[in-house]
Parts: C-alpha cells; structure tokens; sequence
C-alpha cells in the first residue's frame, strides 16, 4: 500500500483545507477508496490541490509489471483468468487508480468481449490501451481502439467490404460511442459503414491490416458531405466537425454519471462540455473539471451511485489486502453480473438498480464469505474479542473504509457484537465482522 507523504514544508498553512469527508467521497470515485492516512494526508491542501494531485499519474507504475504470459501455446482460459487477475491486483493496489477506474470507464463504453474475440491475448491488449491511455485525448482513444483487433471483430468490420457493407461498427461509433441516439441518420450509417470497408485484420485476426481491394473508393454523403470518406475521416468529422458539442455533451453525460450520479441537469452538461471542447477534447482536464464542480460533493452525488461488482470486489481486495490469486473474483464476479473483459453487449453495463436483484446480492453475499476465511487467515480483526465492544466495532468499520457509517449500521453490528459475546463467547466474532461489514449499505455505496 502506497500512501501519500506529506511534510510541514509541502502544506501552505493559508490554504483552506479539505474535509475527511470530501476527500474520502473523492478516492472512492477515482478510484476504490482511500486509507484513512492517505486521506488525512490530502486534507491538508484545498480542494483543487486534493483533485490535481489524485488526477497527477506521473508516478503511476509500468502497466507491463507483472504482466501475464499471452504466448499462444497456451490455453485461452488459463490466460484470460491470468489477464482479469492482473488487473484486478493493479486496480486494487495502484498509487494511481484513476488510471485504473477510467479503464473501468472505458470498459464499459468502447466495448469489445472475449465471448466474441475469443482471444485473450487481443484482448487484454485493448485493456492496456485504455489503461494507457484512457486519461489523454478522446479522439486519439477512439481512433485507437477503432483500429484494435478486437473492436474489428467484435463489431464485425473485418467483414466489412466494398458491394457489401457491414453496418455494426458504424452504427454503434455513432449511436454508443459517441453521439448517442437521435443524432444520425440511417443514411449516416450506410454510408459511414462504406467508408470503413476493408480496414480488417491480418489472417490470424490479432494484427489489423488496411485491404486496399475491399475499400469502398466511390463518394459517399456523410452528415451532408459529399466526398471520398475514408474510416478515419469519419471519426475525425464527428469529434471535430458539425457534430463535436453533441459528443462532447454525449461523452461529459457519461463521465459524470459514472463518477457523480445519473441524469445531470443539461446546463450542468453544457458548462463542462464547453471545458471539455476548450481543452482539445482532454480527458483528464475534463475530470479535472468535473471533479471540481460543487455539484460532485453534494448529498445527491454521495449517496448517488452503487458499487458495480469490480469496484465491490477491488474495494474488498484493497481493505483486506487480499491478491486476486488468494480472492478469486473470477469465481463470482459473472454471477453478481459484471464479468471483466465480457460485457453483456456492445452497450456495456448499466447502473444502480442495473446490480440490484437476489441473484446478484447472493453472489455478493457469497464472495464476502469466502474473503472472510482468506481475511480471518491473515489475521486480520484476529484481536476483536479482546477490545471493547466499541473499540471492536470502530476497528471493523475502519477495516474496511466505513467512515461515516449510519447509526442504523453501528446498531446492527454492536447489536451482532454483544450477541455473539453473550451466547458465545466471541468465538466467531471476528469471522462475522468481516463478513458484515462487507455487506453493510454504505459499502454497497461507491
């Protein structure tokens, strides 16, 4: 675990400094969750200090350390678990999850599965660029990822081919990735769809590879425009022509009800869309200001938005300390609905109430009771019943990042503390602290 250092010299005794609640609220976005020394290490700056420093990535770790073995000769499934544990250790112990939670980000919005490319080495490649690059410049991103293996297959344009086009990936470049419903036409499709004709893959379909002889060359009318588009050219009117405040609007919506709460008022949108174009389309800028919008420490943004399954499992990971090899999420992160590497289609994962159902928190419940064994292993809460009553509760709840816990939650779990002391002797005290505490709400709560 890596936490921030600060020293008397570093602090500016007249900024104003940040809350414990504040911050806490901010690594729990941006990442999954803070230390309480690595939060109490940031209340010292002002807020805009406290953003700056969680979005700077300059001492973010190689995304090649500890990388898995993608060598062909070995079975897919091996190497696909290999891929998800690998970044599930990094999202869980990063000095930088920012890089890691805007990959999440990504995941869930440029979208390919392995249940489709069925290679795992392609796709954990796409990964790394989100990794890599998730926090530079949108139109770079999406240029990137249009061109990767397991966006041409997975959307079907390495079959995309001059007298019969493939629609797929033009369709959804528009419709999910970009501007959202309503602001194409059908024609847009069509004739975008011509000009990625013959933008395919080499014959082992893990290489992409420009086939001149499937290119459609005739003119097409794109959005109005009458030329000879090419793949590349469409992308770059959308992001950077008519269309690039519908998309920076489309793209602003989707960070912030990923990292704020769902459905922002249009001026809220409008006001960091605007940023967003002024910086040149930069991601991190536009987090930058997102983060700094009042509105993202409100009382609508705190409790707005529920863990998804990964941040429910990194958190878990980060708290007990646990690796992937000893917490195995692979085991139950497709039965509480979010499969890394497999979203349910193109459109990716919803929110909320989207992981919300009995199957779901089962799976949950059960991936708690088996972090409990590996984490009562370690030792961890292993003096509980030799502290008070209070004193067992607050180490609990400290455990696992609880700061602010209801009072309805420390009822319970007092309640579950006195209980098991007085009927039997706090034997399995510490074994039940560290399943409830995962299951209490305000850990459900991203």
């Amino acid at each position: 675990m890596i936490l921030l250092k600060v020293s008397r010299e570093d602090v500016d005794s007249s900024v104003m400094p940040s809350s414990f609640a504040d911050v806490d609220h901010l690594l729990r976005r941006a990442g999954f969750g803070g230390h309480g020394p690595e939060i109490q290490a940031l209340m010292a700056y002002e807020w805009s200090e406290v953003v700056n420093r969680v979005l700077d990535t300059s001492g973010a770790p190689d995304p090649y350390a500890g990388y898995p073995d993608m060598s062909d000769g070995l079975p897919n499934w091996p190497r696909h678990v290999a891929s998800i544990a690998h970044w599930m250790d990094a999202c869980a112990t990063s000095p930088t999850p920012i890089v890691e939670k805007m990959a999440l980000f990504w995941h869930g919005i440029l979208c390919s599965s392995y249940d489709k490319v069925y290679d795992p080495a392609v796709m954990a490649d796409q990964l790394q660029i989100f990794r890599i690059h998730g926090l530079g410049n949108w139109s770079d991103l999406v240029h990137r990822i249009s061109f990767h293996p397991a966006m041409l297959r997975y959307l079907d344009n390495d079959l995309n081919v001059a007298g019969s086009p493939n629609e797929n990936f033009a369709r959804e470049l528009m419709e999910l990735f970009t501007l959202g419903v309503g602001n194409y036409t059908e024609q847009d499709v069509s004739e975008s769809a011509r000009a990625w004709t013959g933008y395919g893959l080499n014959d082992d379909k893990n290489l992409y590879v420009f086939h001149p002889e499937d290119h459609d060359n005739g003119n097409k009318t794109f959005m109005g425009v009458t030329r000879n588009w090419s793949g590349p050219q469409i992308i770059d009117h959308i992001l950077s022509g008519p269309t690039r405040t519908t998309a920076a609007r489309y793209l602003t919506r989707r960070l912030w009800s990923f990292f704020a709460y769902p459905d922002p008022s249009d001026a809220l949108v409008n006001e960091l869309a605007g940023t967003f174009l002024s910086t040149g389309l930069d991601v991190r800028e536009l987090l930058r200001a997102l983060f700094n919008r009042p509105e993202f420490r409100s009382a609508q943004a705190r409790l707005g938005l529920v863990r998804s399954p990964i941040e429910f499992v990194v958190a878990s990971m980060r708290r007990t300390g646990l690796t992937a090899d000893e917490a195995h999420p692979e085991w139950f992160l497709s039965e509480m609905g979010q499969a890394p590497l497999r979203p349910p289609n193109v459109a990716g994962w919803k929110q909320n109430e989207y992981w919300i159902s009995p199957s779901a928190s089962w799976a949950r419940r059960s991936y708690a009771g088996y972090v409990r064994w590996k984490a009562r292993d370690k030792g961890l809460l292993g003096n509980s019943r030799d502290l008070s009553e209070q004193q067992a509760l607050e180490q609990a709840l400290n455990l696992f990042g609880l700061y602010s816990a209801s009072a309805t939650t420390r009822t319970n779990l007092m309640n579950y503390i006195q209980a098991e002391r007085s009927e039997g002797g706090g034997w399995n005290e510490q074994a039940g602290l560290l399943l409830l505490t995962q299951l209490t709400p305000e850990f459900q709560l991203a």
